[in-house]
């Protein structure tokens, strides 16, 4: 009988303490521009991840509203990156800064391919590869301006 009590401790101990370093790290980004960009890019994985679990499972259901999101936020994003705003929890490269303009297209070609995925699935278009144009976009932006995630 105590077993199952003991593992029950065990379970809400580990989400505590995953909670409480998730907020440690929150905590550590400084106010302004690098929290905001970091919500921002949150926001939009979130809604990426919306939009490629409707994918894998051949549901369009919220595929709009997660692409208008992300559009939404796409054009948002710039302002969010001014020159040299560089911290240690922040995954942002330097060469942000050193090919701007590399990274301004990449992010308005964000905001455009979610567009057009929204439009796909109102239209009743290729979702599929209106999705994938987005994502392509997403991994080429990430691989040239985004660190790997510290671990």
């Amino acid at each position: 009988m105590r077993r199952p009590i003991v593992l029950a401790v065990l379970a809400v101990t580990g989400s505590l303490t995953i909670a409480a370093v998730s907020i440690a790290a929150e905590k550590e980004r400084p106010a302004g521009p690098i929290k905001d960009r970091y919500e921002l890019m949150k926001g939009i994985g979130k809604n990426a991840k919306i939009i490629g679990d409707a994918m894998k499972a051949g549901n369009t259901e919220g595929v709009a509203t997660a692409a208008a999101q992300i559009q939404t936020a796409a054009a948002k994003a710039l302002p969010l990156f001014p020159p040299n705003s560089i911290d240690p929890s922040s995954r942002a490269k330097p060469n942000i800064w050193t090919d701007w303009s590399k990274f301004e297209s990449d992010m308005k070609d964000l905001e455009a391919r979610a567009g057009e995925l929204g439009d796909a699935v109102k239209s009743g278009g290729d979702v599929a590869a209106a999705s994938q144009r987005m994502f392509d976009n997403c991994k080429r932006c990430h691989d040239q301006f985004r660190a790997p995630e510290k671990k």
